[in-house]
C-alpha cells in the first residue's frame, strides 16, 4: 500500500513538472524534454535533443526533507530505494552566442530492492516473557511491515504446511515502542501457533503468555513474503510452579470422605506429583487437631477414620519437576452426624443460693452436640423449686436457689436429631448471711440519729441471731465524733429493728448501715447517707494576708474546721490600728472604730487604706443556724509607698574660718521628716547644684542614713562647698522597698567667699604705683592694676582697700587676713585724719586711703581692662565734726578720706582684698612722692610741649578739611572684621549692600579649625546621621559607658557669652540613638530642649520622632502642650525606673525654619530666644539645641543668642569672631551664606530697636529736667 501511494504522488508531480516546463518562455532556449532512468540507488537525467541542450548539474533531495543533498553532473548516486526525490536539473543551451543556463524541477522515485535480514536475537525479558530483536535489513527503506511467527514442538512437523496457511489476521500500526512491545499485533487461533504483524519502524517484539516447560520456535517474515526471511530459532519457556484448582468431594459419611481436583493446562507439563495435607477437626483447639500427610500421582484421594460431624481442612499441592511446591488449593468438608454417649466427669460446686455445674463432653459424637439440658428438684417426689435449663457449653451456673437446701440434678446431651444418655446426682447449698432492708431515719438531731430496719430476706433458710447498727463519717473529715454503733437481739423475719445512735457531730454526713449475724456470719451492711442537723459554725481557718499594696489589703481564709451547716456568708471586723512608721511627736493621727463587712467568698479586699499602716481583722462564719465565733485578730500592715516631702528645710552657712591657704566653710542643713513618711526611711538623698557666674557648675549628691530625734528633726553638715557659689539643695526621702523617692524639697543658700589669696610675684609685677604718673607727683600717686586680678576661684573680690604708711619711721606693715562676721562688718584701720591728727608731719602710720567698701569696678567702661586709683586726690577736713554731723555717720562710711601725701616721701602701700566673707593683705608695694622743685620744672616743660602740639594739631585739621571735605563721613568706619560699636552698626550694615563683603567674610570661615581631631566618631559611625558632620574630640559630650561599651553621641558642648558649656549642639536623634539622646538629657541635668527642624521635610527624614518614648526603663511623656504662631512649647516628664529619677523638661519647637534656609522675620527668632531664656532656671543646666545635623540652624541659633547677650552688656557686635569661635567648637556651625547673612539682618534688627528705645528714654529724661521733676529710669534690654 505504501508503494502504491509513493508511485501515485510521483506520477502527479512528474505531470506537473512537465506541464510547468512547457509553460516556460525563453527566447533563447527552445522547448526540450527531460527524461529519467531510475534504479534502486541511482537516477540518471537525459534531454531529448543533445545537440541543442546539455545537462550541466543535477541536485537531488528527498521529498519533504531539506538536509539530504545528492550531487552529480547528470546522475544522482547513493540514493535509497523505494523513496521519492525532488531533482533540480540545470540545462545549458548550446549554439547560442550568450551562455544561458535554465533550472528545471523534476519529481521522481527510486526502484524497489528486496530487503535482506541478516539475523535476529532472542533473550529473556521479565517474568514469562522473551524479547525478539533484530537490526534494520539492507534496503530497509523498502520494508513496509514485519511478520513474526512462533510455535511449539507439537506443531514442528507442520512447519511447511503452515507457511502456506492463509488468513493470518493483521493489524497495521504506525507507532510501536518498548512501552507496548508486549502487545501482539495479531494472533492465529491455534493451540500451538501464534503470529504478529509489526510496522517497518519496529525492530523488537515481546512474546508473552507462554506455556510453561515448553520448547518454542520463531520465524520472521518481511512484507508479504511467503517464506521466512530468517529462522527458525528456538527457546525454552520458563518453568512455572503448577497450581491446583477445583477440589471437589466424591463421597462422605460419619467417618470417611473422598476428593478429586484439576490442574491448569499451561502448567500441567511441569507437574511431577501431588501432596495432600489434612487438618482437623477444626472445631477442636489447635493442639487437639490431627495433621495428616500423603503423596500421590493421581488426581483423587480417600480420607478414613474421621470424627463424626468433624470439619476438616484439606490442602492439595502440585510438586513441579524441580521439586518445588506450587500454590495449594484448599477445601473444608464435614463428616455426617451420629448419636452421642453420656457426659463424663460431672462436677458440682455449691454456693449459698447457686450451683456451679460442669462436665466433660461424651466420648463419641461430641462434635455433633448442639446443647445440654439440665433439670433440678428439691426432692425427687416434689416439684417445688424445679428448674429446667438449656446450655451450649459444658458448664452452667444456676442461681436464685434457697440457702441451706438439698437439690437433685440431671444432665442430658442433645444433637440436632438425637438425645444422649442422661446422668443424675444430688447436692446441698451452704449457709448464707442474712440481708436487711434499707435503713431509715426515724428522727434526726444535731448530735444523734434514731434508725430502723427490717429483716426481709425470705430466700435464706438460715435463722438471724443478732443485728448491728453502725454510723460513721461518710468522707474523711474533721468531725469530732466519727463513729457510733448499737447491737439489737435477733427477731422473727419481717420484724423491724430499732436503734438510737449518739453522740454524733452536727451537720455531718454519716454512712449508716445495719448488719445481721447468722450461722454464715455477718452480712454486708445495708448503708445509706444521713445528715445530722446544723449547729453554730466554728471560726474560719487559716486567716492570712493574700496580697497587699500601699492602699489595699486582700485577705483570704479557708472554711471553718466545723462548718456545722451551709455557710451563707462571712462577717469581718476590720479596724485601723496606726502607722507602722515613725511619727514625729508633733504629729497626730485619728483612730477609727471597727468596720463590719459581709462577703460570700473566702476572700475580701479593703481599699483606700493608708500606706505602711497596721490594721487588724477578725472573721466569723454564718450558717442557717446562726453566727459562729470570731477568729483571733490578725494584725497586718499595708505596703510602704512614696513619702510626703520633708518639711521645715533650713540652712545655715558657717565660715570661712580664718585660714589663709585653705578654704574651710560648711553649711548646716536641718529639716523635719514629714508626718506621713508611708514607710521606714531608708536614706535621705541630697542633691547639690552649685553655680557661679563665669565658672563651671558644682553638682554632687549625698546619701545619708535616717538619724533623727523624737520630733523628727534631722541635722546634716556639708563641707564640700566652693567659695561664692550659689547652691540649690534638693532633698528627697527614699523609703525601704519603694522604687521612687519623694518629691524634692529645695532651698537656696550661698557659700561664703574664701579669704583672698596673696598675689604671686607675677601678679605683683602687674601692679603699678607711681607718683610721677599723676598730675601732682608731690602729693598724689597713681595706682593701676588689671581688672582680671579681681576674678578668683575663691570668690569675687567685692571691695579693695589701699592702706598707706610712711616708710623709714616705722617697720614694714604686717600683712593680715581674717574672716568677717557679717557682710556689713569692716576691720578697723586709721583714717587719714587719724594719721595726720594735730598736723602730724613726723611719721605717718598706716591709714586707709580708700573709702569704705570701695568697689573699683563701679564706673568702669566695658572696654577698660585696668583699674586706676589716685592716692591723695582729695582735701580732707581737719576734724570729725567737720566731716559728719552725727556720730552714727562717723562710724560708717564717712570717716575715711583720701587725703594728700607728703612730698619727697617714701611710702608703703598695702593692697587689701575683700570678699563677702573675709579679707587678706595680698600685696605690699613701695613708692615715693616727688619734691616740689622737680615738679615745677616738669610742669614748665609739659606746658611748652602742649602748646607746640596744639599749634600743629590746628594746622593739620585745617589742611585735612580742605583736602577731604567731599568724602562721605561714613567712611570713618573700618571695613574690617573687628568689633563694631552698637551705635555705629547701623551705618556699617548699610555698607554690606555690596554682597562681596559678606561673601569674603564667610569664605574665610572655611579655613577655620581644619586640623582638629574627631577620631572618636569613627568608632561609632552608625550613630552619625551624616558622613561629614562629627563632634571634635576636645569638647564632645561624653556619656556613661553603655552595655556596648560606647560613650559616644554626636553632640558638642558650646560655650556661651559668659557661661562655659552653656549649650549642647546635637544632631537630630536617629532611631538607634534615641536612647543615647535621653541618657544625655538625664546625665547632664538638661531642663530645656530646642528643636529647630521638622521630623520630615518633603521626602527626607530629618529627625526621628524621639518623643513620647518608653524603652529600657526610660519613659518620656507629654504632660501639656501649648501651640503658638511660630513655635510650640511642650512640658515633658522623663523618668528612669532603674535610678528612680523624675525630671520636668521644657521642649520648644520652632516651626518656621526651612532646612539650609532662614526664618522670614528675624524678630520671630529673637523673640523665640528671649522666651527660652526666660524659662531657664540656672546656669548649671545646659540647653540642648538640635536641628537635623546640629550645625546649620543650631549654629545660627547659638550665634544669635551670643550676639544678643554681648549687645546687652557691651553694646558691641562682631559676627565674624562669634561664628569663628563656634566653628572651633563644632564643624560647619552656621552652615550656609544665607544663614550668615541672616545674623547681620538680626543684629541690625536688634540695634535698630535698642537705639529707638534709648532715644525714647532720653526724651523722657529731658522732659523731666525741664519740668523740674525727678524720674527713676530703668534701662533694660
Amino acid at each position: 500500500m505504501k508503494k502504491i501511494t509513493v508511485y501515485s504522488i510521483f506520477i502527479l508531480l512528474l505531470l506537473f513538472g512537465v506541464f510547468h516546463c512547457q509553460k516556460l518562455d525563453d527566447r533563447r532556449i527552445d522547448e526540450f524534454v527531460i527524461l529519467t532512468k531510475t534504479y534502486s540507488e541511482t537516477i540518471t537525467f537525459l534531454v531529448n535533443d543533445t545537440e541543442k541542450y546539455e545537462i550541466v548539474d543535477v541536485n537531488c533531495k528527498l521529498l519533504g526533507r531539506i538536509n539530504v543533498d545528492y550531487h552529480g553532473k547528470d546522475t544522482c548516486y547513493e540514493l535509497k530505494p523505494c523513496n521519492s526525490y525532488v531533482a533540480t536539473v540545470s540545462i545549458k543551451a548550446l549554439n547560442v552566442e550568450e551562455e544561458s543556463i535554465v533550472n528545471r524541477t523534476i519529481y521522481t522515485s527510486t526502484e524497489y530492492s528486496e530487503p535482506l535480514l541478516q539475523d535476529f536475537f532472542i533473550e529473556e525479558y521479565g517474568k514469562d516473557q522473551f524479547k525478539i530483536s533484530w537490526d534494520n535489513p539492507k534496503y530497509h527503506s523498502c520494508v513496509s511491515r514485519y511478520n513474526i511467527k512462533w510455535f511449539t514442538m507439537d506443531c514442528r512437523d507442520d512447519i511447511d504446511k503452515d507457511k502456506r496457511v492463509k488468513g493470518i489476521s493483521s493489524i497495521k500500526t504506525d507507532s510501536f515502542s518498548h512501552k507496548n512491545v508486549n502487545i501482539p499485533i495479531g494472533y492465529k487461533q491455534d493451540p500451538c501457533r501464534w503470529s504478529a504483524n509489526l510496522s517497518d519502524t519496529i525492530t523488537t517484539y515481546i512474546i508473552s503468555d507462554l506455556i510453561a516447560c515448553e520448547l518454542y520456535f520463531v520465524e520472521i517474515y518481511i512484507n508479504n513474503a511467503t517464506a521466512p526471511s530468517i529462522g527458525p530459532k528456538s527457546f525454552n519457556s520458563h518453568e512455572i510452579v503448577p497450581a491446583i484448582s477445583n477440589i471437589s468431594p466424591t463421597k462422605i459419611n460419619a467417618t470417611e470422605m473422598g476428593i478429586y481436583w484439576n490442574v491448569s493446562v499451561k502448567t500441567k507439563k511441569c507437574v511431577e506429583a501431588y501432596e495432600i495435607y489434612v487438618y482437623g477437626p477444626l472445631q477442636r483447639v489447635e493442639e487437639n487437631q490431627i495433621i495428616y500427610w500423603d503423596k500421590t500421582i493421581e488426581s483423587n484421594y480417600v480420607l478414613k477414620n474421621l470424627d463424626a460431624c468433624g470439619l476438616y481442612k484439606i490442602s492439595v499441592y502440585a510438586v513441579s519437576n524441580n521439586g518445588s511446591l506450587g500454590l495449594p488449593n484448599e477445601i473444608i468438608l464435614q463428616t455426617l452426624e451420629a448419636q452421642p454417649t453420656s457426659v463424663q466427669a460431672v462436677k458440682i460446686i455449691a454456693e449459698t443460693q447457686a450451683l456451679n455445674i460442669s462436665w466433660s463432653s461424651p466420648q463419641f459424637a461430641n462434635l455433633c452436640i448442639i446443647g445440654y439440658r439440665l433439670t433440678g428438684w428439691i426432692n425427687k417426689n416434689s416439684s417445688s423449686q424445679r428448674f429446667d435449663k438449656q446450655t451450649n457449653g459444658t458448664s452452667l451456673y444456676i442461681n436464685g436457689l434457697y440457702a441451706c437446701q438439698s437439690y437433685t440434678i440431671q444432665i442430658i446431651p442433645t444433637t440436632s436429631n438425637f438425645d444422649g444418655e442422661p446422668v443424675s446426682t444430688e447436692v446441698e447449698t451452704p449457709a448464707k448471711v442474712a440481708m436487711a432492708s434499707n435503713i431509715q431515719a426515724l428522727a434526726q438531731y444535731p448530735n444523734a440519729l434514731e434508725l430502723s430496719a427490717v429483716d426481709s430476706n425470705f430466700d435464706n433458710k438460715c435463722e438471724t441471731i443478732i443485728a448491728r447498727f453502725l454510723c460513721e463519717e461518710s468522707k474523711p473529715g474533721n468531725a469530732t465524733y466519727k463513729v457510733a454503733r448499737q447491737y439489737v437481739e435477733g427477731q422473727v423475719k419481717g420484724v423491724t429493728f430499732k436503734a438510737f445512735l449518739a453522740p454524733l457531730s452536727p451537720y455531718t454526713s454519716y454512712r449508716c448501715g445495719i448488719a445481721l449475724f447468722n450461722v454464715a456470719g455477718w452480712s454486708p451492711a445495708e448503708e445509706t447517707i444521713l445528715w445530722t442537723l446544723p449547729f453554730n459554725p466554728t471560726p474560719p481557718e487559716h486567716l492570712t494576708l493574700k496580697s497587699s499594696t500601699n492602699i489595699s489589703l486582700q485577705f483570704e481564709w479557708s472554711l471553718p474546721m466545723y462548718s456545722n451547716g451551709n455557710i451563707k456568708l462571712y462577717i469581718s471586723y476590720f479596724q485601723y490600728i496606726g502607722p507602722k512608721y515613725f511619727v514625729p511627736s508633733k504629729c497626730s493621727f485619728v483612730t477609727t472604730e471597727a468596720i463590719p463587712r459581709e462577703t460570700a467568698s473566702l476572700q475580701q479586699t479593703f481599699q483606700n487604706l493608708l500606706a505602711y499602716t497596721s490594721y487588724s481583722i477578725q472573721v466569723a462564719a454564718q450558717n442557717e443556724y446562726g453566727v459562729g465565733h470570731y477568729s483571733r485578730p490578725l494584725v497586718v500592715e499595708t505596703a510602704p509607698w512614696i513619702s510626703e516631702p520633708l518639711e521645715d528645710l533650713n540652712t545655715a552657712v558657717f565660715g570661712p574660718y580664718p585660714t589663709e591657704n585653705q578654704y574651710q566653710a560648711h553649711v548646716m542643713i536641718t529639716w523635719t521628716i514629714p508626718c506621713t513618711t508611708n514607710g521606714e526611711i531608708n536614706t535621705f538623698q541630697l542633691k547639690f547644684f552649685g553655680e557661679r557666674e563665669g565658672g563651671p557648675n558644682h553638682t554632687y549628691t549625698r546619701t545619708i542614713l535616717p538619724v533623727y530625734d523624737s520630733n523628727g528633726s534631722v541635722t546634716y553638715k556639708e563641707t564640700n562647698l566652693k567659695p561664692d557659689f550659689d547652691y540649690i539643695v534638693e532633698i528627697t526621702v527614699a523609703i525601704k522597698n519603694v522604687s521612687y523617692s519623694s518629691q524634692p524639697t529645695s532651698t537656696r543658700f550661698k557659700a561664703p567667699s574664701a579669704i583672698p589669696e596673696k598675689l604671686d610675684d607675677q601678679e605683683v609685677q602687674n601692679i603699678a604705683v607711681d607718683s610721677f604718673a599723676s598730675h601732682n607727683p608731690t602729693k598724689t600717686a597713681v595706682v593701676k592694676f588689671p581688672i582680671d586680678m579681681l576674678n578668683t576661684n575663691l570668690g569675687s573680690i567685692t571691695y579693695v582697700a589701699l592702706l598707706v604708711s610712711e616708710k623709714g619711721c616705722s617697720p614694714a606693715p604686717e600683712l593680715r587676713f581674717d574672716s568677717l562676721n557679717s557682710y556689713e562688718s569692716w576691720p578697723y584701720v586709721m583714717s587719714w585724719n587719724d594719721a595726720y591728727a594735730n598736723n602730724n608731719k613726723n611719721c605717718i602710720h598706716q591709714y586707709q586711703s580708700t573709702e569704705v567698701r570701695w568697689n573699683p569696678l563701679n564706673g568702669l567702661y566695658s572696654n577698660e581692662s585696668y583699674i586706676t586709683y589716685i592716692i591723695g586726690s582729695r582735701i580732707c577736713a581737719e576734724s570729725l565734726s567737720e566731716m559728719c554731723s552725727n556720730f552714727s555717720e562717723c562710724i560708717t562710711e564717712k570717716i575715711y578720706c583720701n587725703g594728700p601725701l607728703k612730698p619727697a616721701t617714701e611710702y608703703y602701700v598695702v593692697f587689701r582684698f575683700f570678699t563677702r566673707s573675709g579679707y587678706n593683705d595680698v600685696a605690699l608695694l613701695e613708692f615715693a612722692t616727688d619734691s616740689v622743685f622737680q615738679l615745677t620744672l616738669i610742669i614748665i616743660c609739659i606746658c611748652g610741649c602742649l602748646l607746640l602740639s596744639l599749634c600743629a594739631g590746628i594746622s593739620y585739621i585745617w589742611i585735612s578739611k580742605r583736602l577731604f571735605w567731599q568724602k562721605d563721613s561714613c567712611h570713618v568706619i573700618e571695613d574690617s572684621l573687628g568689633d563694631i560699636a552698637g551705635k555705629t552698626f547701623a551705618i556699617y550694615y548699610k555698607t554690606l549692600t555690596k554682597a562681596e563683603k559678606v561673601i569674603r567674610e564667610y569664605k574665610e570661615l572655611a579655613f577655620v579649625a581644619t586640623n582638629l581631631s574627631y577620631s572618636a566618631s569613627e568608632t561609632a559611625s552608625n550613630k552619625n546621621r551624616y558622613t561629614d558632620i562629627f563632634p571634635y574630640d576636645k569638647n564632645r559630650v561624653l556619656l556613661d559607658v553603655d552595655d556596648e561599651g560606647s560613650d559616644y553621641i554626636n553632640a558638642s558642648f558650646i560655650d556661651g557669652y559668659k557661661i562655659k558649656k552653656e549649650y549642647i549642639a546635637s544632631q537630630g536623634p536617629k532611631s538607634e540613638t534615641t536612647m543615647d539622646f535621653w541618657r544625655m538629657i538625664l546625665q547632664y541635668n538638661v531642663r530645656i530642649i530646642v528643636m529647630l527642624t521638622q521630623f520630615q521635610e518633603g521626602t527626607n527624614i530629618k529627625c526621628h520622632e524621639y518623643f513620647p518614648y518608653n524603652s529600657n526603663g526610660v519613659s518620656v511623656t507629654i504632660r501639656r502642650k501649648t501651640c503658638f504662631e511660630y513655635y510650640d512649647r511642650s512640658e515633658m516628664l522623663i523618668t528612669h525606673d532603674k535610678y528612680g529619677l523624675k525630671r520636668k523638661i521644657d521642649h520648644f519647637f520652632f516651626k518656621k525654619w526651612p532646612d539650609h534656609g532662614c526664618p522670614k522675620d528675624p524678630a520671630h527668632l529673637i523673640s523665640f530666644i528671649r522666651k527660652i531664656k526666660s524659662y531657664r532656671v540656672s546656669g548649671y543646666s545646659p540647653i540642648v539645641i538640635h536641628c537635623s545635623a546640629g550645625v546649620g540652624r543650631t549654629g545660627t541659633f547659638i550665634a544669635l543668642d551670643i550676639i544678643i547677650q554681648r549687645l546687652k552688656y557691651e553694646f558691641k557686635i562682631n559676627i565674624y569672631e562669634t561664628v569663628k569661635k563656634l566653628r572651633f567648637q563644632r564643624m560647619k556651625m552656621v552652615q550656609t551664606l544665607e544663614q550668615y547673612t541672616f545674623l547681620y539682618e538680626s543684629a541690625f534688627e536688634l540695634v535698630r530697636h535698642k537705639i529707638k528705645n534709648k532715644l525714647s528714654e532720653e526724651n523722657k529724661l529731658n522732659f523731666s529736667h525741664k519740668t523740674g521733676t525727678t524720674t527713676n529710669i530703668s534701662i533694660s534690654e
